[in-house]
């Protein structure tokens, strides 16, 4: 007497199953199947992130310009800072030793 066609193909299934754990092929197996089975659903989750991801994308521009806007203000007044204003104040203390004093006018 003959098994049912979809016991024997649960059979064979099993045996297949069997010989690939045994070889160690059911892991690199496995991954292509699960990579495949994958597949739409991380399309639909991409085409659901891709709005958030361009909104990310433009804060982050935003923040770059913003960020790099700040760091050159920040490093010109650290400039001035450290060389504008000893020159400024160089340059006044000559300017008062050498200007001349004129007389004033009586009415």
């Amino acid at each position: 007497m003959r098994y049912p066609q979809g016991m024997e193909l649960l059979g064979w299934s099993l045996v297949i199953l069997a010989v690939l754990l045994l070889t160690g092929l059911l892991g690199p197996v496995l991954g292509v199947v699960l990579a495949v089975a994958a597949l739409p659903a991380l399309a639909v989750l991409g085409v659901m992130l891709l709005p958030l991801l361009l909104v990310l994308l433009v804060l982050g521009l935003l923040l770059w310009v913003v960020g790099s806007a700040i760091g050159v203000a920040a490093g010109l007044l650290g400039f001035l800072l450290q060389w504008g204003l000893p020159l400024l104040l160089l340059l006044a203390g000559i300017w008062l030793l050498t200007r001349t004093r004129r007389p004033r006018l009586q009415a």
